[in-house]
C-alpha cells in the first residue's frame, strides 16, 4: 500500500442517508457532474485536485444566470505570517471602508478536515462577513496533513492569531474588537486558538463562532450513526481525515481536538 493511500474502506452500515435540502442537492449534483468522487476513496492529493463544493455552487449559479465573480464590494490581499508557503492570510476589507476609522477584526479558519481545501475554496464566507459586518476578516491558510500532522494546524492557527494582534492596527483594525470564527476543522481551530490566547494571557476574542466544529472524537455518537452515509459530510470521511491528520489514536483525545472535554471557562 502506498504511504499516501486512503485507509482501508469501512463496510457501510445499513441505513438511509438523510435527504439534503434542495439547494444543497443541486450543488452536490453539480459537483458530481464535474467529476467529483467520494473523498474517502482518494489520496489527499487526489482529493485536493478534484472539484469542490464551491465549484458545484458556482456551476449552479452560472446555470441560473447568476454572476460567479467575487463581490467587488470587498477587496483582498495576501500576506505571510510565517516562512512556509502555506502560512499566509487573506485580508478581506470592505471597499468603502472609511480611512482612519478602526474596524472590528475577525480571524477566520477554513474547513477541510485539516487535509483538504484552502482559502480559495472557502472564499464566500469571509467575503460575506466583511461586507455584512463592515469588518476586516483575516482568512488564515495553514499547513495541511499528512505533510504536517497534528498539532501543526493548531500551531499555525495560534501563530496567525498572534500575528493579527501585532499587525491589525496597520490595516485599520481595532484589536479591542476581535472575534474568532471557523467552519468544521476551522471551527475547532477557532475555539482552540481562543483557549491558547486565554492560557498565554494574550488579548482574547470578544466572540467565537464555531460552525459545526470538530469537537468530539467518539466514534459511537448517535449522530455518527444517523448520518453515516450523509452528504456532503459523512462518517467514513471523518475517519479518512483522522487517518491523515493524527499521529496516534491519543491525538483524538487531546483537548485541542476533543473540545467537549476541554476547559472552556473564561472564553
Amino acid at each position: 500500500m502506498r504511504a499516501d493511500a486512503p485507509p482501508p474502506p469501512v463496510m457501510p452500515m445499513a441505513r438511509m442517508a438523510p435527504k439534503p435540502a434542495a439547494d444543497m442537492q443541486a450543488v452536490l449534483d453539480a459537483q458530481a457532474a464535474l467529476g467529483a468522487k467520494p473523498i474517502e476513496r482518494l489520496t489527499p492529493d487526489e482529493a485536493r485536485r478534484q472539484p469542490t463544493p464551491a465549484d458545484g455552487a458556482k456551476s449552479v449559479m452560472a446555470a441560473r444566470g447568476m454572476s460567479t465573480a467575487p463581490d467587488p464590494a470587498v477587496t483582498t490581499r495576501d500576506l505571510p505570517y510565517g516562512s512556509d508557503p502555506m502560512q499566509f492570510a487573506r485580508i478581506y476589507t470592505p471597499a468603502g471602508a472609511i480611512t482612519g476609522a478602526a474596524m472590528p477584526v475577525i480571524v477566520y479558519y477554513h474547513g477541510g478536515g485539516w487535509v483538504i481545501a484552502n482559502v480559495d475554496v472557502y472564499d464566500a464566507t469571509p467575503r460575506a462577513m466583511a461586507k455584512a459586518l463592515n469588518a476586516i476578516v483575516v482568512s488564515v491558510e495553514y499547513r495541511r496533513a499528512p505533510e504536517v500532522k497534528f498539532p501543526g494546524q493548531h500551531e499555525d492557527a495560534a501563530a496567525a492569531y498572534r500575528w493579527v494582534l501585532a499587525n491589525a492596527r496597520s490595516w485599520g483594525g481595532d484589536v479591542s474588537r476581535m472575534a474568532l470564527a471557523g467552519e468544521s476543522a476551522g471551527g475547532n481551530l477557532a475555539v482552540a486558538t481562543a483557549m491558547m490566547a486565554r492560557d498565554m494571557r494574550l488579548p482574547t476574542p470578544r466572540h467565537i463562532l464555531a460552525v459545526y466544529p470538530i469537537a468530539n472524537s467518539i466514534k459511537t455518537l448517535p449522530a455518527k450513526r444517523e448520518n453515516y452515509n450523509a452528504k456532503p459530510l459523512n462518517t467514513p470521511m471523518l475517519d479518512w481525515f483522522a487517518h491523515y491528520w493524527s499521529r496516534t489514536k491519543a491525538d483524538a483525545m487531546d483537548p485541542r481536538v476533543n473540545l467537549v472535554n476541554a476547559p472552556l471557562r473564561g472564553l
